[in-house]
């Protein structure tokens, strides 16, 4: 935990000028603003948002390769854009969920199986969603981490629901869900 920004603590700034993204604190992010695309596809901020800062703690390791994959993508690129563009993706992934639409897919996993009970919870909510998953397949990658890949079927909301259980669980390093709706949709 950092002294100077205890985890948890927010500090709040009124910026008239958001969008010159000129912020030197790596973890600067925009909140209670609108925010929406132009036609070219830039972000476009609410003149009058209220800046955030907050404290992230992470490994040192993984931040020092964000950080290089940030400096990849040129000037004018720093680590506060980068978390914000990571934001507004996971946000814009989340609207286009179809929780009416029947989905098939796959839920990919890299777990430690050795944290804590983990493999039981894993077991346990996966036995819940017996409907929804068509196949597994269990990878041991090394004497810690395995790769559990979900063949997953079935209404989106229950889909979603399996994947955010277990992707939250504690142990669980990676995880992504990839998902294609069925029908109609698939013959466009």
């Amino acid at each position: 935990m950092d002294a100077a920004h205890p985890e948890g603590h927010t500090e709040r700034f009124n910026n008239a000028e958001p969008a010159a993204h000129t912020y030197a604190n790596a973890c600067d992010v925009f909140a209670g603003q609108a925010c929406s695309s132009d036609q070219a596809g830039a972000a476009v901020h609410a003149s009058s948002a209220d800046l955030v800062r907050f404290s992230v703690a992470v490994p040192e390791d993984l931040l020092a390769a964000f950080d290089e994959q940030t400096a990849r993508r040129g000037t004018g690129a720093n680590r506060s854009e980068a978390i914000r563009d990571l934001m507004r993706a996971a946000l814009v992934k989340d609207e286009l969920r179809t929780p009416t639409a029947q989905v098939i897919g796959s839920l990919t996993m890299i777990y430690d199986h050795h944290t804590g009970d983990l493999t039981r919870q894993l077991d346990e909510i996966q036995h819940d969603y017996t409907a929804e998953i068509v196949s597994t397949m269990h990878v041991h990658l090394d004497h810690h981490n395995c790769l559990e890949i979900l063949a997953v079927r079935g209404q989106g909301a229950r889909v979603y629901e399996l994947a955010d259980k277990l992707l939250g669980l504690r142990g669980v390093h990676h995880g992504e869900l990839t998902c294609a709706a069925t029908g109609a949709s698939l013959e466009r």
